[in-house]
């Protein structure tokens, strides 16, 4: 980062030199020749609006500006804006611009300054923006421009920054709002004092999803003695202010060719415990002001010697002591008090490795439950070693009468007794009998509930044995609303998964009596009425890869949707980005159900889902007024009376709103049932009006053996036959999931029943068939279908030789008549004669 600051100087210094060495009258010159020198020195673009040169502005001196300075970065951070700056001025002595003999600057002003420093997941800076090869080289360029300058520096002011800073690495994100900053002082002598006063109106650090600072005030003011010539900087008068925090500085800062002589120390000017309580995000503790503490604080750190690098670190050391802390709110009966803190971190100079941190002490007691924590972690980098004790009550009861809950309530104890003592090469090469990792957990009568949630999260008991090995959930037994949650199991390898990414294993068994899924996504505030018709606000689920789960569940009854299933019962497993169901069975709709396959998202590009499923002798009327999806695509459903079986596969790329990709759809199965009836489908009433016949309107088949398939988002249903209408019918064609359809349909139909259909379809029908075998184009939507009727082919061959044959008959009859036959005659001796 200090690499960036002085690029970012080098620029400006280019800048101001170009602008004042070429003159003014060449000022479109000028633009292009100041753009061309940056970029050709940075793997960034850097551009700007306008600049402007006056005499004005400050006279006698010379004034300068720069508009819209932008710096965008190129690969891997293409497109991210690193630097931005709203206006950019300075104020220059005129005589030594003329003179030549160095350029004074009197006065450098940034307006509304926008900084994003990045760092990805490849430790890649994105403010690293000058090729290697060059630094060297441009260094000594900014080095040669900066020498012209002889800066008498009076006046640096920056007003309404922003700033931010996030290091993928770490997982560390901080963004700064609303800084000004001035500093004031004269540099063009060997040594000055620098008035500086630094404002920050919003302060927010987040790391690994937790937020330390939110919103955040900060401000400094201080007197700074400046060496100049030997660049060594002394803190006089000071303050640090952190909220309510008052922090002052002692001692000396040097720079050094390479890194920072420190000899500094750091001391919180005020002893009151509030002031520390101050830090803490509102989101944790609130109505901050209304709060009355007791108890005294000591904060003090200290840094003496060389830094460099974390491998060159200056010997440094913090103390944190409070003694004797009590948290009270005006309008609680209860209080936290007895509060005692114990925090040193030292470092005798070297590398990071050799840092200690040692919370000797963390004590409270809210009502008459003690509650008692310590850490000690050393050699953090190379081999974390570590020591530590976790033991106390909390009952929540006595919690929600020290601090507000608003309208939440908590109820019930915890208890806690736990004691930990390895390192971390220990457990890389698990060797668990050496480390001690031993405790217990327990919850009696927990509870908790909200407004939106009523009913509440009850835990009324809960037993956890830890071991080095492995924690044992000796018992869970839970409810959240009418549903109930009994657990018992293992939960393996969980110090690996905690200090080096391992994978968390275990083996759980689940009992419920009942769960309401309808309940739990109304209690957890989903809105279940908009999910059939609205997947927008879904996001993709990953799954961890560092899982390796296995649940073997038993469910009495279970509701989802208007579907009621008994004697839930199967294994599921969670592995290597993997959620699997191994024989998933059920009872349902009079009828039972087995499901395999997996939901996977190990690629997290293209997770998908593969799944097979058997559905024996189910009712089809209650299958569609259980699952809406079966009701959308096939509203026929409910209008049918009987059971289906089916053997059904199905595979589908997942969407980012967690739906199936419809151009990825495949599968298929075998749809079977011995008997279904159906009455009054829109197909059905159009043909009755069409075919003007009110048998059409109600319809049963038997012994229904269907084949289909699943295409790119399409039911494809093979060739069956079906005894419908008294009659044998040949069905095949395909369905949309959007509900369009392209069935056809081939089916006797009487000519009586035809009716002036027989008209449309451009063809004479035979005299002596009772029946005309024809198919029903069937199109349209599954609401709106539209039906057309066109002639078999091979009825249509029949009977075009029916009539060929009725014509020969007629002319041979019309043969037989004696007169016809003597004109015939007579043609044929004309003929003779001719040929």
């Amino acid at each position: 980062m200090k690499r960036f600051f002085q690029v970012l100087l080098g620029i400006i210094a280019l800048i101001l030199l170009l602008l004042l060495v070429l003159p003014s009258l060449f000022k479109g010159k000028i633009e292009q020749k100041v753009t061309e020198v940056i970029n050709d020195n940075v793997t960034a673009t850097v551009s700007f609006d306008k600049f402007s040169l006056s005499m004005f502005r400050h006279f006698p001196n010379l004034s300068m500006g720069l508009d819209g300075l932008t710096i965008v970065n190129k690969e891997p951070f293409e497109g991210d804006t690193l630097l931005h700056v709203g206006a950019f001025s300075a104020s220059i002595d005129l005589w030594s611009a003329i003179s030549g003999s160095g350029i004074n600057i009197n006065s450098v002003l940034l307006d509304k300054p926008q900084v994003w420093l990045k760092v990805n997941q490849d430790s890649v800076a994105n403010w690293d923006i000058v090729p290697l090869s060059e630094t060297e080289e441009v260094e000594e360029d900014t080095a040669s421009a900066a020498s012209d300058f002889a800066v008498q520096l009076e006046l640096f002011e920056i007003s309404d920054a922003r700033l931010g800073f996030s290091d993928q690495t770490m997982a560390f994100s901080t963004v700064i709002d609303d800084l000004d900053f001035t500093m004031e002082g004269d540099l063009s002598q060997k040594a000055t004092n620098l008035d500086i006063k630094t404002s920050i109106q919003k302060l927010n650090m987040e790391m690994e999803g937790t937020s330390y600072l939110k919103d955040a005030f900060v401000s400094l003011e201080a007197i700074i003695g400046a060496d100049l010539e030997n660049m060594i900087f002394t803190f006089q008068d000071n303050e640090l202010l952190l909220n309510e925090l008052g922090l002052g500085f002692e001692g000396t800062v040097g720079m050094l060719e390479e890194g920072y002589d420190l000899d500094v120390k750091l001391s919180a000017h005020e002893t009151s415990f509030k002031t520390l309580l101050s830090m803490v995000p509102e989101t944790y503790l609130q109505d901050f002001e209304d709060l009355t503490t007791e108890g005294s604080l000591k904060l003090e750190a200290v840094a003496k010697g060389v830094y460099v690098d974390t491998e060159n670190l200056p010997a440094f050391n913090l103390v944190l002591n409070v003694n004797d802390g009590l948290i009270q709110y005006p309008d609680l009966p209860k209080s936290i008090e007895d509060i005692q803190i114990d925090v040193k971190v030292d470092n005798p100079g070297g590398a990071m490795d050799l840092t200690v941190t040692d919370i000797n002490k963390f004590h409270f007691k809210l009502g008459d439950n003690p509650f008692d924590a310590s850490l000690w972690i050393g050699t953090p980098i190379s081999n974390a070693t570590y020591k530590g004790s976790l033991k106390g009550i909390i009952d929540l009861a006595s919690l929600t009468e020290a601090i507000p809950m608003d309208s939440m309530e908590l109820g019930g104890v915890i208890s806690a007794d736990m004691r930990i003592d390895g390192d971390y090469e220990m457990v890389e090469k698990e060797l668990y009998e050496e480390i001690e990792a031993n405790g217990q957990i327990g919850m009696k009568e927990f509870f908790f509930s909200t407004p939106d949630m009523p009913d509440g999260f009850h835990i009324s008991n809960a037993d956890m044995q830890i071991t080095p090995r492995f924690m044992e959930l000796k018992t869970f037994e839970s409810s959240f609303g009418s549903s109930d949650f009994n657990l018992q199991g293992k939960v393996e390898n969980y110090l690996s998964y905690v200090l080096k990414d391992g994978t968390l294993s275990g083996n759980l068994n689940h009992q419920s009596r009942l769960i309401d899924t309808n309940q739990l996504m109304q209690l957890a505030g989903e809105d279940t009425t908009a999910v059939e018709e609205d997947t927008t606000g879904m996001e993709l689920v990953l799954v961890p890869k560092n899982l390796n789960f296995v649940l073997n569940s038993n469910i009495d009854k279970l509701l989802y949707d208007k579907l009621e299933m008994t004697n839930v019962a199967g294994k599921i497993t969670i592995v290597d980005g993997r959620v699997i169901l191994d024989g998933l069975r059920s009872n349902m709709l009079d009828g039972s159900m087995v499901v395999s396959g997996e939901y996977n998202t190990a690629d997290t590009l293209k997770p998908f889902v593969n799944f097979d499923m058997a559905l024996n002798t189910i009712d089809v009327h209650k299958a569609a007024n259980s699952f809406s999806m079966i009701d959308s695509m096939m509203p026929i459903a409910k209008r049918a009376v009987g059971t289906i079986s089916t053997n059904l596969k199905f595979n589908s790329l997942i969407g980012a709103d967690m739906s199936p990709v419809l151009s990825s759809i495949g599968g298929g199965g075998l749809l079977e049932s011995k008997g279904v009836e159906i009455s009054g489908a829109k197909v059905q009433t159009a043909m009755a009006s069409m075919l003007n016949n009110d048998k059409y309107r109600k319809a049963r088949a038997e012994d229904l053996n269907i084949n289909f398939k699943l295409e790119n988002g399409n039911v494809i249903v093979e060739p069956f036959t079906a005894n419908l209408f008294d009659r044998q019918l040949t069905i095949s064609g395909t369905q949309s999931l959007d509900q369009t359809m392209d069935y056809v349909i081939k089916m006797p139909v009487s000519k009586q029943e035809l009716g002036n259909v027989a008209g449309l379809l451009g063809a004479s029908l035979p005299s002596g068939s009772s029946d005309v075998m024809v198919n029903v184009l069937v199109g349209g939507t599954v609401k709106d279908p539209k039906l057309s009727f066109k002639l078999d082919e091979e009825f249509k061959e029949q009977a075009k030789k029916e009539l060929e044959q009725e014509a020969k008959k007629a002319v041979e009859k019309a043969l037989e008549d004696p007169e016809v036959k003597e004109k015939v005659d007579e043609v044929k001796e004309k003929l003779k004669k001719w040929f």
